[in-house]
Formats: C-alpha cells, structure tokens, sequence
C-alpha cells in the first residue's frame, strides 16, 4: 500500500449502534475510540479518554463548541492537539489540529464511544470565537481553555449556550480529511466496509472479548484509498453523485418494495434547498434507516399489501421498544419479507440502485442474543422532507467517498465480499 493510504480496522462494539475508529490524541498518544460519521464533521473527544491536563502539545483558543442531537448535546473549549490513526506498522500524523473537548454533556451521546470524528465537510463544523467576549470581561488569557463556563448539563441548559454562542462570530475549523488531505498525508478520499448497524450478540454469555472477535462486528476504514481493495467487493463500482456538500448530498428517485411498482421519491422543500440540501444523505452515523414519512407509509401499505403479518411484527417491535423492552420473536422468517430498492442519480444522469435486504432492516441478535431490531424509522420530527440513508443501507456495500473527483465529490458503492 502507498504511504498516504491505510487499511484500518473499526469495530461496532463500543458504540453499540456506529462504528468506532481508533486515534491517538496529544503527546501520551491516548487512545480514543471516535464514532465515525459522514453526517458530521465535528472532531470532539470525551475527558474519559483524553488526559488533556497532562497533554504538553495542548495549545489553547478562544473557541468554543455547542452541539446538540435528536437525543443529547454536549459543550467545551476546542483546542490544539496532535491527532494520529496508526496501524500495520504506518502512521497518519496531524499536528497542531483541532479537537473539541467535550466539557459539559447531557447524556452519553456516544453510548460507550469516546467521542466522535466526522468525515463529512467544512460547514458542518461550526465553532465560536469567543475573544470579543474575554476583552469586553478583561479575561486573561483570550482562552477557552481551561473551561471558564458552568453549562447545565441538559438539552435545555446546552442550547442556551448554543444560543449565546451565536453572539459571537461564527467559523469553521478544517475537517479532519479536509487537513490529512491539504497536509498531503492522505489522498481525498476514503471507503466504508461495515457489516451491521447494531452489535451482533451471537451468544448470551459473551464477552467484550467475544463481540469485538465476532467478523460481524468488524469493519475497515480506508484511507485515502478504496478502488484499489477489490478483494472487498465484488463486480464494478457504481457512482452516485454527490450534489451538495452540506452533508453528503444524494438524490433519491425512487422506491420499490420488492418486485412491486417504484414510488418516487418527494423532493426536498423549496426554503431548504438554499441550504444546499437535497432529498437524502448517505450517513454511516445513523444506525437506521431513516424515510422520509411518504415513502414510509408507502413502505407500511405496501408491506401489508403482501403480508398482514409483516405489519404485526413491526408494531410489536415498536410496542415492546417503546415500553423499555426488547422483541424476541419465535416466528420472525426473514426469508418470506422482500428487499427493498432505492435509485440515487449518477452523475450521468443514470438511475443507480441499493438494495436493503431483510437481514438488514431487521438486526438479529441486536444487542442481545436472541432480540431482534427493526431498523427502518419514519422521518423525524422537525426534520425536512429528507430520507437518511444509514448503515442498514451501507452495510451490504463498500462505500467509496471519493472528494477528489469533483467539486462535491462522488460516492462509488458495491456489494461487499463477507
């Protein structure tokens, strides 16, 4: 492999429902296991993982960062760092780049994550300068670092700071890949090879140990490279385009729910796309499979269509998890539901499609021996008209994020080789 690639493995397993690459963050070379996500480009590491106090490449700044998710949202300092990803003997080194120290969190947004690293692009890293705020205080040193704010630690209390942040100016640190590229450490471009989107518990009395050795927990991240690994994949790779940057941007055509007709797909609406967004992203941070709320109603009618019973085990499944409790069903045969299409556009104008089968959308031993999880959400609340394309779409495929093939870039996919 050249110099400016690497092959490095990733695991489900700490995150429950994400992949987690390893870095190595400051000059003890702590090891950190970042959730990777193509829905973000945020770098933000956990004070578990990360003795900064003892860090002696720690440089202070005046910025600060506030996030918050569906489900949580976490505030701190960014500062400067040495980040590096190492494996088989080769190292990817970053100097003097930025990482986010998660100081105030309201929930464990990461699960059992570290923290998070996103691969997405520069807008979807915004941060605050905060030097106008130390001078009109006549705070010395201009530093976010040590953290001077007492945040609560609950959604409401960080989107309050969220809030006073926007007071100030508002910037965008480099993304990660953005730097390992612009530094010539790494071409622009990386693939996903992934296998689940929840852990694969294949006995109830294992270990940490045992899920981290199970294949169906592992996966690769590719940098710099991904057409070159044809022993993951099988036949040609097929490109969808990427029509904007703000995430990676897709354009959905359509469904179809096995043989039946294609549904097309909804466009985004008006006052979004200024935004630059489009009808779906492919996202390798999102565990589900998340549909725009016609094309999952036109996916529950059509399932009922061909079997009452389908429905019956998608509102137990919900039921059971709704109440706190996970589905174990006797009667669940995965070989009697169908696979479900969706057509992206290519760059050509050519309709491209991905297939998520039954084994996908429905995680077997998902969490637990024995639980099944149905993996296919309708569109969340507050959000546009936007259908989320997550791992259980991903993970029958290896996924190319090629940056450097265009403005926006492309995204060359092909059913992996298990």
């Amino acid at each position: 492999m050249p110099k400016d690639t690497m092959k490095l493995p990733i695991t489900i397993v700490p995150a429950k429902g994400g992949y987690c690459a390893p870095i190595q963050i400051g000059c003890n070379q702590e090891v950190a296991h970042l959730l990777l996500d193509t829905g973000s480009s945020t770098i933000a590491v956990e004070t578990k993982a990360y003795n900064h106090a003892n860090d002696y490449y720690l440089k202070p700044t005046p910025l600060a960062q506030a996030l918050t998710y569906g489900a949580g949202g976490w505030a701190g300092p960014i500062v400067k760092t040495h980040l590096s990803l190492e494996h088989d003997n080769k190292r990817m080194l970053l100097k003097d780049t930025h990482i986010a120290v998660i100081k105030t969190e309201q929930q464990d947004n990461f699960y059992g994550a570290d923290g998070i690293l996103g691969l997405g692009y520069r807008e979807l890293n915004r941060a605050h300068d905060l030097t106008d705020y130390f001078t009109e205080r006549n705070h010395e040193p201009a530093h976010t670092y040590p953290w001077p704010f007492e945040v609560e630690s609950s959604k409401q209390g960080i989107r309050q700071f969220r809030k006073q942040l926007k007071q100030y100016p508002g910037l965008y640190p480099k993304a990660f890949f953005t730097q390992l590229e612009e530094q010539k450490i790494s071409k622009n471009k990386f693939a996903l090879y992934t296998k689940r989107s929840i852990v694969h518990v294949a006995d109830p009395t294992y270990t940490d140990e045992h899920l981290h050795a199970d294949p169906l927990n592992q996966g690769l991240l590719i940098l710099g490279a991904g057409e070159v690994h044809r022993e993951l994949y099988h036949g040609n790779l097929e490109t969808i385009d990427v029509v904007h940057d703000s995430y990676y941007n897709t354009k959905l055509i359509s469904m179809q729910v096995g043989n039946g007709r294609e549904i097309a797909a909804p466009p985004i609406q008006n006052n979004y796309r200024s935004k630059g967004r489009s009808n779906s992203i492919i996202d390798c941070g999102s565990s589900f499979l998340v549909l725009q709320r016609y094309l999952y109603q036109e996916l529950m009618d059509d399932l009922i269509d061909l079997d009452v019973s389908f429905i019956r085990h998608i509102e137990r499944f919900q039921n059971a998890n709704q109440a706190g409790k996970g589905y174990f069903p006797t009667d669940l045969d995965l070989a009697q539901w169908p696979d479900i299409h969706f057509y992206f556009l290519s760059p050509y104008g050519e309709k491209i499609r991905m297939s998520c089968t039954p084994d996908n959308y429905w995680q077997i031993n998902a969490l637990e021996h024995g639980r099944a999880y149905f993996m296919i959400m309708d569109q969340l609340k507050n959000w546009p008209d936007m259908s989320i394309m997550g791992l259980p779409l991903m993970s029958d495929y290896y996924c190319v994020f090629d940056r450097e093939y265009d403005a926006n870039g492309v995204i060359k996919v092909a059913k992996v080789k298990l």
